[in-house]
């Protein structure tokens, strides 16, 4: 009588929706019409090594890793994170606001409606509008880059654009003197500590007309025999255009007052003390650290309100500065000190900012 095989073994039942294949246990998920093969362990690891992978599976679905404040979260530390410092505090106030209303929302529940109706409230501010617009569409093509949408389903390209009007603000001198004692005083009629660093980045940014990020990150090292040299961030990548701002008396006594600031205003208890110079910034904090955006945007702006001075961003002491600049030396020395590649983008950015005055007729 033949020998009978041995009889073959009985695999374990496999829970609803695991699979085995190619050698390794898959959860499949259901998105719409596809499936999604996610793998959990290698067969060859044994049934224990299936279910802790399915567990913690389940609970990182538990935990929301696909709703949207987790991925605004996951996005500001993989994407965010390379961004520029004056980038990441407007991804920072983007990331807060949408958080807040897809609450409970999953990346995959989002549709065109649905992003139609968060963008409303800013529909009286274009601008506003936009980047909204922007930083919600930007979020969830990270989700579809992380398998919680389908690929190209992303609704907010099914939502149009705003149009925007120029921005014809123009600052005037009275303005600027104006934020400048607002910001030397608080609202309690005191010195502010922060006052004298946010004057002379104001004056900075007006005598140089380069950006804020560009201002922030000026070092002693860029301060030289024949001016102050820039390097514009926003252009590095494209034209690489550098600049040299040649002094003039404003310019040399600016310096002069950041290398030797004034005794700060004491705090309660403490004995005041003079304003540290850094080795290495020429905007700095106490520590010695380099001044931040979101530090030199809050002085500002508190500065800007106490002053009463209306609709007035940071970036227009930029357009004070092109402006004037062309309509005294005319618009190629202006292109020159805005690093702009062509005479046209000058001329977009100041043409509307102050008005021009002609003779009549006759």
């Amino acid at each position: 009588m033949k020998p009978q095989p041995a009889p073959r073994k009985k695999r374990a039942a496999l829970p609803v929706g695991v699979f085995e294949k190619h050698g390794s246990f898959y959860r499949v998920k259901a998105e719409g019409p596809k499936r999604r093969w996610i793998r959990l362990s290698a067969v060859k690891d044994g049934l224990p090594a299936m279910y802790a992978a399915l567990a913690k599976l389940g609970a990182d679905e538990i935990s929301g890793n696909d709703r949207m404040p987790k991925v605004c979260e996951d996005w500001m530390k993989d994407i965010g994170s390379r961004h520029k410092p004056k980038t990441q505090a407007n991804d920072r106030t983007h990331n807060r606001v949408i958080s807040e209303a897809f609450a409970e929302f999953k990346a995959a529940q989002i549709t065109p409606k649905v992003v139609a109706e968060f963008l409303k409230q800013f529909r009286s501010m274009p601008r506003s509008y936009n980047a909204y617009r922007t930083a919600l569409r930007e979020r969830l093509r990270y989700a579809e880059s992380k398998d919680m949408r389908p690929a190209g389903s992303n609704p907010v390209d099914s939502v149009p654009t705003m149009a925007t009007k120029a921005r014809t603000r123009y600052l005037t001198d009275s303005e600027v003197r104006r934020i400048k004692a607002a910001a030397m005083r608080g609202a309690d009629g005191l010195r502010t500590r922060s006052g004298f660093t946010i004057c002379c980045l104001m004056d900075m940014a007006y005598l140089t007309g380069q950006r804020i990020g560009d201002l922030l990150s000026l070092t002693w090292s860029d301060i030289r025999q024949d001016g102050i040299h820039f390097e514009p961030s926003k252009t590095e990548d494209s034209t690489g255009v550098r600049i040299t701002i040649k002094w003039t008396p404003r310019l040399k006594a600016l310096v002069e007052r950041l290398k030797n600031p004034p005794a700060l205003p004491a705090k309660a208890g403490e004995p005041g003390k003079v304003k540290p110079v850094s080795s290495i910034w020429v905007f700095s904090k106490l520590n010695g650290q380099r001044y931040t955006y979101d530090g030199a945007s809050t002085a500002w702006t508190r500065a800007r309100d106490r002053a009463g001075v209306k609709n007035a961003h940071f970036h227009d002491l930029r357009a004070k500065a092109l402006t004037d600049v062309e309509e005294v030396e005319g618009i190629r020395k202006a292109q020159r000190m805005g690093g702009h590649s062509t005479e046209s983008q000058t001329a977009d950015y100041v043409r509307q900012k102050k008005a021009r005055q002609v003779g009549a007729t006759r």
